[in-house]
């Protein structure tokens, strides 16, 4: 028996033969209540006139539309005309219900309400750094103040099992779970380490969908008519390969989120029917406008979700001594923004290909305005991609300055993400840069990649060596880079006296097709190669598996040509040192070019530099 007033955690739900079980936690000793409602009837709404009459807001007019909630006793029968009908209805019940899970919620003699007295303390940090959005935007606002609600209630200390999870973690997966429950509006198990991104925006904007009598569209609505799977890209700009000191990385924020808030690019704002909002179209998509009139839902909530990241989890996780717990949160609501944009090209209830076109164009458009601006300003950029723009040598003042400009004119944070004493850019998305401190950081190039050789990793990470000791000026770096080629002499050396052991040498691939129907194939890539030689072992690969294989010099097998072996068969004699030193030249003339380090690609001599 529950009573009145009696304060509980609302973890979990489920529906099962006519009622919806509540599993809630007591505050004070957490003892599982496990609460019954035998009232509710899972149902869909219809523009037939069968059921209870309701009134429902149409998302993409505004518009109240006449509908009817009819009881659903399994999917509706195909060509039926419906909405809502695929609802987990634990869910629909929690939303129709105003229920929060992860949130304390009191027993009001017959119905659970979340529990959120004020906090006069919470509520004045709450001012402090968002008391400003009530004026000029109060939608977000009110998001921004639900949302922090809720995540700054206490996190309880409950036993796993009376969550319904049944796998051990980590006190971080614990928290974030609850912090998700809290924002997502889903039961605890099924934020437990669960990373399915999509559940997690589906639910939060079906509860506010729902909180404000708002229609949940079908997924044919939201695609407008344009069921295209692929949307235009991010923009790159170069980069002008070569060899800079000083060079300043500047990146946006979580671009694609802040274009989701700043430009209004929602489901209902896209291609909406005021006739006035024609003009302000998406740039660079004439076909496509953005409503002015009224505040996008979905802009809102990402909008509220970006300013909690950066204003609150990702300040506080800057200190030095930040709480583990807000370090997670940061990291986690970053996944939750990164994924903002995705869901609205390939999934299926969120998928809106015009929505998502706006997005990248919006992103694209401030990364060229702001490249043209730098350009504008004398700063030299070499390089933009996605959301970053690279400066040859400005200095401090001329960075600030475009900072402030780029924040000011499109309200967007663009802040420093790092300054390379040293950077040598190769090709898009292909470079290496060493820190003031020495350390390299290494980005896209084909040598460092997880499936090339360890043996090429490591003598590359010896050339990052010698660079690194140059980093001080142009002249030192041109000292280091002549010892360059006592690193390659000495790693050939090696090849050829076969003194590499062969786990060293071992190439690690993922076999992306089923290997049953590829060894039939007359002609057999090398990760299939081997994938065949495996299979005679009786090893039977399967689709997925990742191989290990070296190469070796060509021989026939079973009127086959081969010309790789798996690791486990092979032996250093067999090993085809040729063609790994061709391979060693060719994967470090990608980064040796731009530093006007030439290579021969001769596998025979040793100082073939020119």
């Amino acid at each position: 028996m529950v009573s009145e007033g009696q304060l509980a955690w609302l973890v979990g739900a489920a529906y099962k033969t006519g009622q919806v079980k509540l599993r809630l936690i007591t505050s004070q000793d957490l003892e599982l209540i496990e609460w019954v409602d035998s009232g509710f009837q899972p149902y869909y709404l219809t523009k037939h006139e069968q059921g209870e009459p309701v009134r429902k807001l149409d998302l993409f007019t505004g518009k109240e539309l006449q509908l009817w909630k009819s009881n659903l006793s399994g999917k509706l029968a195909k060509g039926t005309e419906g909405w809502e009908s695929d609802l987990d209805p634990a869910m629909s019940y929690a939303y129709d219900n105003g229920l929060r899970f992860g949130v304390l919620h009191r027993f009001t003699g017959k119905d659970w309400v979340p529990d959120t007295p004020p906090n006069k303390e919470q509520d004045s940090h709450f001012e402090q750094l968002f008391g400003w959005v009530q004026r000029k935007d109060p939608l977000k606002y009110a998001s921004l103040k639900e949302f922090y609600t809720y995540i700054s209630q206490p996190v309880p200390k409950i036993p796993e099992a009376k969550l319904q999870i049944h796998e051990a973690g980590s006190e971080e997966d614990y928290y974030n779970a609850f912090l998700l429950s809290r924002i997502a509006n889903l039961p605890l198990n099924r934020t437990y380490r669960n990373y399915s991104v999509s559940d997690w925006i589906r639910s939060m904007l079906n509860t506010y969908y729902r909180s404000h009598n708002i229609l949940i569209p079908n997924p044919e609505e939201l695609t407008l008519g344009d069921t295209r799977r692929q949307v235009t890209g991010a923009l790159a700009i170069g980069p002008e390969p070569g060899t800079y000191f000083n060079m300043h990385v500047l990146d946006y924020e979580s671009l694609y989120p802040g274009c989701i808030d700043v430009f209004n690019l929602s489901y209902e704002t896209i291609q909406c029917a005021h006739a006035e909002c024609r003009r302000n179209q998406v740039p660079g998509q004439p076909s496509i406008h953005v409503c002015t009139k009224r505040r996008g839902i979905y802009s809102a909530l990402v909008g509220a979700l970006r300013d909690l990241r950066l204003q609150l989890y990702k300040h506080e996780a800057k200190k030095t001594e930040a709480d583990t717990n807000v370090l997670a949160a940061s990291r986690l609501l970053k996944l939750f923004l990164v994924s903002c944009y995705g869901v609205t090209i390939r999934i299926h209830g969120l998928a809106s290909p015009l929505l998502g076109e706006a997005i990248t164009a919006y992103g694209r458009y401030v990364l060229q305005s702001t490249w043209d601006l730098a350009k504008k300003m004398d700063l030299s950029p070499k390089y933009s991609d996605s959301d970053s723009v690279f400066l040859d040598n400005p200095t401090e003042a001329q960075t600030r300055r475009l900072i402030q400009e780029a924040g000011s004119r499109f309200h967007l944070e663009l802040a420093y993400d790092r300054v390379y004493a040293v950077c040598v850019l190769a090709t898009i998305k292909a470079y290496f840069g060493i820190l003031p401190d020495g350390e390299p950081e290494i980005k896209g190039l084909a040598i460092a990649k997880s499936n090339s050789p360890r043996f090429f990793q490591e003598t590359f990470e010896r050339c990052l060596i010698q660079l690194s000791a140059g980093r001080g000026s142009s002249a030192d770096f041109e000292t280091a880079k002549q010892q360059l080629p006592d690193i390659i002499a000495e790693a050939i050396r090696r090849l050829r006296s076969r003194s590499v052991s062969l786990a060293d040498l071992e190439y690690r691939v993922e076999l992306r097709e089923e290997p049953a129907e590829k060894l039939m194939s007359k002609r057999l890539a090398q990760p299939y190669q081997a994938a065949w030689l495996l299979d005679k072992q009786g090893k039977r690969p399967n689709r997925g598996d990742t191989i290990g294989f070296v190469k070796v010099a060509p021989y026939r097998l079973a009127g086959r040509q081969f010309t790789v072996k798996p690791t486990s068969q092979a032996t250093p004699q067999e090993i085809d040192v040729d063609d790994y030193s061709h391979s060693l030249y060719a994967s470090l003339s990608q980064v040796f070019d731009p530093m006007n380090v030439k290579l021969k690609m001769n596998p025979i001599s040793l100082s073939d530099f020119v």
